[in-house]
């Protein structure tokens, strides 16, 4: 008699842990997620802050562990709970057999290209110093297989995803006028993949047995540039706008970030509101990731994101309509007083 393989996957609300259980779930696992506030098809865990709930105290042969707070900008003591904490907080789950996966991000290898700092100063925000952090207490509590996925996008098929932040930011504050002009390098390499890639990804080294190094996904020196990327992306939005007889946006045109730093924002800045420069404090952490020129380390290729962006960019405008209809307000200047 075949016993069917059991798999927990914490983070089932999420980007990567929603498209995971669904995956799993085709391919005969018995799959039993868990979020922070739980849903109909996921158990509530508030991973960090109490003991794991009687129904998730079983014999587990992987534990995929996908949750995360993925903001860039958060306090260090909110990075650290949202983080880190949920990784010890595992260990009464994982049994002497127990296969742990944890997702981590192609970026924390922060400014040093490797996760053995545990200083902030070495690393561009708080979310890549917690994962990295993260990274070293599942290696060792666990041994636990890592992966590393970039920019996550919505599904190939239909554009589905759970949650929308990255590309999908930057498409809404296109929209809305909060974004006059895209600060990075257009011919730097962009590196995303989609749900699916990482659900697949994940499936295999649980089907395989543990990876001996990170799994880093992506395209390497056949990513896309970043200016590639957006004219696409804007290309399938305006397309998908004059379907429906709205006029065609002009897209946010790139600069560079030392054209920004030494030229537009010190003339600009005194003449901004409070709000304006918020969103510009907001939209700046996007500037490293739009700039990259030294490549991720990839060593699990997957299929060039540009064949699927067209359906995901509709996929994203078909489920707020209302948003990508929107004309962009100009930004305007404070009266001086």
């Amino acid at each position: 008699m075949n016993v069917r393989r059991s798999m927990l996957v914490t983070g089932a609300t999420g980007v990567v842990g929603w498209e995971l259980v669904q995956q799993a779930r085709a391919a005969g696992w018995d799959v039993v997620g868990c979020s922070a506030r739980g849903s109909d098809t996921s158990t509530a865990w508030r991973m960090g802050k109490e003991p794991p709930p009687a129904e998730l105290d079983r014999e587990w042969h992987v534990i995929v562990h996908a949750a995360a707070r993925p903001r860039w900008n958060l306090p260090r003591d909110e990075a650290v709970s949202g983080n880190l904490a949920p990784v010890a907080a595992l260990a009464p789950l994982v049994g002497r057999g127990t296969h742990v996966i944890h997702i981590s991000t192609a970026y924390s290898i922060g400014l040093r290209g490797d996760t053995r700092s545990d200083s902030l100063h070495d690393y561009r925000n708080t979310y890549e110093w917690s994962k990295a952090a993260a990274e070293r207490e599942a290696r060792e509590r666990y041994s636990a297989s890592i992966v590393r996925p970039p920019l996550i996008l919505g599904r190939r098929s239909d554009g589905a995803v759970r949650r929308r932040s990255g590309l999908y930011s930057l498409l809404q504050a296109s929209v809305t006028g909060a974004l006059p002009v895209l600060v990075g390098e257009p011919d730097a390499g962009f590196e995303a993949v989609t749900t699916c890639d990482v659900a697949t990804c994940v499936l295999a080294i649980a089907d395989g047995g543990p990876a001996a190094r990170p799994v880093v996904l992506g395209r390497a020196e056949h990513a896309a540039t970043a200016g590639e990327i957006w004219d696409l992306a804007f290309a399938s939005l305006n397309e998908w706008r004059v379907e429906r007889g709205a006029g065609e946006l002009e897209a946010p045109t790139f600069i560079t970030p030392d054209q920004w730093n030494r030229f537009y924002f010190p003339f600009a800045r005194p003449h901004l509101s409070d709000l304006q420069l918020h969103t510009i404090d907001l939209l700046s952490e996007f500037i490293p990731y739009l700039s990259r020129v030294d490549p991720i380390g990839v060593n699990w290729c997957v299929d060039p994101v540009e064949a699927a962006l067209p359906t995901i960019v509709r996929g994203w405008a078909e489920r707020l309509p209302g948003l990508a209809m929107r004309s962009p307000q100009p930004w305007t200047v404070k009266e001086q007083v």
